[in-house]
Parts: C-alpha cells; sequence; structure tokens
C-alpha cells in the first residue's frame, strides 16, 4: 500500500511541474500620461506574453492605462 502511494505522488508531482508553461516573472507598470503609475506581477513565457497578460490583469482590477511595459 505505502508504494502504491508513493508511485500515485510521484506521478502527479511530475505532472504537476510538466504544466506549468510560464517560466519568467516580469514586473510590469501602467503608464498614465507618459509616467508609471501601478505596478503588477505576471508569470509568462516571453515579454510580449507578459505584456498581455499584464493588460488583462489590469483591466481585471480597474487598473487604468495608456500603455504597458514590462521588465
Amino acid at each position: 500500500m505505502k508504494k502504491i502511494f508513493i508511485g500515485i505522488s510521484v506521478i502527479v508531482m511530475s505532472l504537476a511541474s510538466s504544466v506549468s508553461s510560464a517560466s519568467m516573472s516580469y514586473e510590469c507598470w501602467a503608464y498614465v500620461g507618459g509616467s508609471p503609475d501601478k505596478m503588477v506581477h505576471v508569470s509568462a513565457d516571453n515579454k510580449s506574453q507578459a505584456v498581455n497578460r499584464a493588460k488583462d490583469k489590469m483591466r481585471n482590477l480597474g487598473i487604468r492605462y495608456d500603455y504597458v511595459k514590462c521588465k
């Protein structure tokens, strides 16, 4: 019984690690009138994906922006 539980645990852990696709954390700023206003953190594979995720997150949080920059 113990061996079965350990085997299932190993399988679940390996599946969970392979599911995560976002590999980097980005700090993204909402710019209003040319100045940084609010910041959010997002995880993404690349910078353009980070910008899109940040825009979605800011929209959901009610944060207004003229444009978004991530680094």
